[in-house]
């Protein structure tokens, strides 16, 4: 019977940081794991924040307006005013719609992007989510007429009608679903979140390739085996898409501040997450 008191031996892996504007590896970090989670070596990656959001925006407008366009041709085609097609009307109709959708998606993409780089102020709650859930809306406008139109047509064959208002209605889900922005940033959002990352550090927060948050601890117990880690202000953050705090490197004020797990300073209080940072600073302890 193996010793209940025997540990798995345990060895210090390095960990490389990312400078998200340059690429360049910026700092070192040891921390003690367990003798068979082998730490990956860690790809470099050149992200920058611009702080600008281009020509998202015009080009997002652009796709909106050819999105409205499609519907108004498909329409068109559903109710026989254009007749002089080389395809069948019905395969015309749901081409015309699934372009439609390919345009609304792309922009909804844009202007999404364009507001984590450039965030609409809140001080206007109307204005800020017109500003934010564009895309939604406007998606929601490329097909919902378009549905009702055909569903009150009297006069239009009855397979058309069927498969016409399905593709849409599908076509609607989807694009709304993907043009939402399920966690706006607001231009106040931003700056509380600079000053958070100031004053719990230097400014500086972290990211992984998949993940959907950023965090202040760069052995956070979320990314502590992660190969990739970013490094780089909430500015370029916020522009990689990581507009959440982590919610073990912080609490929801931003004013509790997480030990480093490779140091043994400071005391946190009583979670699970403090459990954990306690038993991983016990383990540095023993190692050493």
């Amino acid at each position: 019977m193996t010793d209940e008191t025997e540990k798995k031996p345990k060895r210090r892996v390095e960990r490389r940081f990312i400078d998200a504007k340059t690429g360049e590896e910026v700092a070192a970090s040891t921390v003690v794991t367990d003798a068979d989670d082998v730490a990956r070596e860690v790809r470099v990656h050149k992200v920058e924040a611009t702080g600008d959001p281009g020509k998202r925006r015009p080009i997002a407008i652009a796709l909106w307006v050819l999105a409205i366009i499609f519907e108004v041709l498909a329409l068109l085609v559903f109710n026989g005013t254009i007749t002089n097609i080389p395809i069948n009307a019905t395969v015309c109709l749901v081409l015309l719609i699934v372009l439609d959708l390919v345009c609304v998606v792309i922009a909804g993409q844009l202007w999404k992007q364009a507001n984590h780089i450039d965030p609409p102020s809140e001080a206007n709650k109307v204005s800020f989510f017109l500003k934010s859930q564009l895309g939604a809306i406007l998606s929601a406008v490329a097909f919902a007429p378009m549905i009702v139109l055909m569903l009150t047509d009297q006069n239009a064959d009855s397979q058309t009608k069927k498969i016409g208002t399905i593709a849409a209605a599908i076509c609607l889900a989807i694009g709304v679903g993907t043009s939402i922005d399920y966690h706006p940033v607001s231009q106040e959002d931003l700056l509380e979140a600079e000053e958070t990352a100031i004053a719990l550090g230097d400014g500086t927060v972290y990211w992984t390739t998949y993940g959907h948050k950023y965090h202040l601890n760069p052995n956070c117990q979320a990314i502590i085996n992660s190969a990739d880690i970013y490094q780089g202000d909430v500015q370029a953050a916020f522009e990689a898409g990581r507009t959440q705090a982590c919610k073990f490197c912080a609490n929801a004020s931003g004013s509790d501040l997480l030990k480093d797990l490779s140091t043994d300073e400071d005391e946190v209080g009583g979670s699970a997450v403090d459990e954990a940072i306690a038993e991983a600073e016990a383990e540095i302890e023993e190692a050493a």
